[in-house]
């Protein structure tokens, strides 16, 4: 490496983990694999209460690689977790991660080691999440949806990728300045889900940017069935909705586009049931909905299999988002929440 080894800042991953027993061994394996000093490297896993295989697996990587360290998360809300970690961190920076997520070779170049050379007002720097070439037929569908315009690419920041760097208002996988969580604070854990959404929106209101680069990617495992999928989404929906209600000034049109639509096709259901509107109708709108999906799967894939089964991926992501977007607007108390 050219570069001196104290010209590197340390980076601590921070991982909350349940039931990743199908990716974990990757995903640890990419992250040990880095073009990074191995000593500039700590890995933080807050341990939730997995009922698979799990822990047996990280307790054979801690035994064996010293830059692990597992901590206890007994409540296995994820933003606690997160929080577990950054407590018991000793890196100059902190990489947001997750257990079913692949790296790049160079993606701490790409991000610790160039965050270190940007201006202070940049809290961090994100890359984008691509759907993996391995997976099953569930997860590579939901990638399509994903990482199509009807699955809202480059509409919901999580789910950008662009050509060029520029700044952004959130992304998934982000390293970050350890002092901006002195800052801002750390991730809010009402939050079991969407909790670094919320907090990079902390970020921008204390004045801090946070940049996007295309030159490095990590490569995010999708669910492995449609229920799994749907309820992922679902609490995601409730999640955009408890955010929006902590902060009204980062509502935006396209949060309420699924609950329209969910919305909206009852509607139809019951106009077309009274006879108000002629079955036709009803039948065009869902043959419009069923080609733009079509469409945009085309876009990203020619393979025909994974194409039809998209469908029912979009419907998974829509439907479930919609209606958890709808519950948390109008409910006052978290799901998860006792």
């Amino acid at each position: 490496m050219k570069e001196k080894g104290n010209e590197y800042p340390k980076v601590s991953f921070v991982m909350p983990v349940l039931n990743e027993e199908k990716t974990i061994r990757k995903c640890l394996d990419s992250i040990l694999n880095l073009d990074y000093p191995k000593e500039k490297i700590e890995i933080l896993i807050a341990r939730g209460p997995s009922t698979d295989n799990t822990n047996k697996i990280l307790n054979r990587y801690a035994k064996r690689y010293r830059n692990i360290k597992l901590l206890n998360n007994p409540t296995g809300n994820t933003a606690t977790g997160r929080n577990i970690c950054i407590e018991n961190s000793t890196g100059d920076m902190i990489m947001n991660y997750s257990g079913h997520t692949i790296a790049e070779k160079n993606l701490l170049k790409e991000l610790a080691l160039r965050l270190k050379k940007l201006p202070e007002d940049i809290a961090g720097i994100g890359c984008s999440n691509l759907p993996p070439k391995k997976q099953s037929l569930i997860g590579k569908a939901a990638g399509v949806a994903f990482s199509s315009l009807m699955g809202g690419k480059n509409i919901f920041p999580q789910h950008a990728s662009y050509n060029e760097e520029r700044y952004v208002e959130h992304m998934s996988f982000t390293c970050y300045r350890r002092e901006i969580f002195d800052k801002v604070g750390k991730f809010d854990p009402i939050f079991w889900c969407g909790q670094d959404a919320e907090f990079d929106i902390r970020v921008r209101k204390a004045g801090y940017k946070i940049l996007y680069t295309p030159k490095t990617k990590v490569y995010h495992f999708k669910r492995e069935s449609l229920r799994s999928l749907f309820r992922q989404m679902y609490r995601y929906g409730i999640a955009r909705a408890k955010i929006i209600k902590k902060h009204p000034d980062a509502m935006k049109p396209s949060h309420f586009i699924g609950t329209a639509g969910v919305i909206g096709l009852i509607l139809l259901i019951v106009l077309t049931a009274l006879e108000i509107l002629p079955l036709w109708f009803l039948f065009s709108i869902i043959l419009i909905y069923v080609l733009l999906c079509l469409f945009s799967s085309v876009m990203i894939t020619k393979d025909l299999k994974i194409v039809i089964l998209s469908l029912v991926a979009y419907i998974a992501i829509h439907f479930g988002y919609g209606i958890g977007f709808l519950r948390g607007l109008i409910s006052r108390r978290l799901p998860w929440q006792k």
